[in-house]
């Protein structure tokens, strides 16, 4: 088999950025305008009024101090609490091509390679812009690169998957090298009025390079030893929305369909699993884990 390795990353932050009481406060606001408007229903029983948040509670439950958002006005405002993303035109590159094309430069420079090098693009993220065409041809149209792409959704572990996606295609000698790319507004999917996960995400595109070990021209790299990939189903992290919800009939609203985390039973059921998996991994590589 073609020994492979990782010879370059990229990355593209948002310029703006929102911190913890920042946050906190546009939350509260809203916290407080709701339970002021139904404070009758709440005194009668009705509707259970709403828990303020604050910057403790964020650190202490996820380590987040800040994050990075591709629209900072629209998520702070009260009366909105969205990233705020006009749509553009066909003829204009997509918001999540026009993130992952800079993510991929940077990687292409980092390993020392141009768009010639490459055979594959792979657009892996837990939330597409759309359908098709697919977000990941758009990146390779813009970036000039010959060969295929295709789309991979896998929820957050998407990245992961991409990345075994590009290591068997390099491996198995089908692509010399491809560019993995991962665009992520989270934000746009996240429910800012949901105490338990209003802080969690922000947005980023990172890309990585994959190519033939044989062929690798930087400075620096890792060699891909072993890979290897698990799922377990859970309903503890969910996102309802898409293309069908729109056919339901009498369905209201939408906040049930944006992004839900039981954050504990998360936790609980996943450390474990990525735990025991990577000793696993390792066992079986005969590699030593480092303490």
């Amino acid at each position: 088999m073609i020994k492979a390795a990782i010879s370059g990353t990229g990355l593209f932050t948002p310029s703006e950025s929102i911190s913890n009481d920042e946050l906190v406060a546009s939350f509260n606001a809203y916290v407080q305008s709701f339970n002021r408007e139904n404070a009758d229903k709440i005194a009668a029983g009705e509707l259970e009024a709403l828990q303020e948040s604050s910057s403790a509670f964020i650190e202490k439950a996820s380590g987040i101090k800040s994050r990075y958002v591709m629209n900072k006005a629209g998520i702070l405002d009260p009366e909105i609490m969205h990233p705020l993303l006009p749509e553009r035109s066909n003829d204009e590159p997509s918001i999540l091509c026009e993130m992952a094309v800079k993510a991929a430069k940077d990687a292409l420079k980092n390993a020392n390679k141009t768009v010639a090098d490459i055979d594959a693009v792979i657009v892996a993220c837990s939330n597409l812009q759309r359908a098709y065409p697919a977000v990941s041809i758009e990146v390779q149209s813009q970036l000039g690169v010959e060969g295929f792409a295709y789309d991979m959704n896998v929820a957050c572990s998407s990245a992961t998957f991409g990345l075994q996606a590009a290591l068997n295609a390099v491996q198995c000698g089908s692509a010399r090298a491809v560019l993995l790319i991962n665009p992520e507004i989270c934000t746009a999917h996240l429910n800012f009025r949901d105490r338990d996960s209003h802080f969690i995400f922000g947005d980023v595109c990172t890309a990585i390079v994959i190519e033939r070990a044989d062929t690798v021209s930087c400075d620096d790299s890792f060699e891909v030893v072993s890979a290897k990939l698990k799922t377990t189903f859970s309903n503890n992290i969910r996102n309802n929305f898409g293309f069908l919800n729109r056919c339901a009939p009498g369905s209201e609203g939408f906040s049930d369909k944006l992004f839900v985390q039981q954050g504990r039973k998360v936790f609980k059921e996943v450390s474990p699993l990525v735990a025991k998996m990577i000793n696993e991994h390792l066992a079986e590589t005969s590699l030593a884990l480092n303490t």
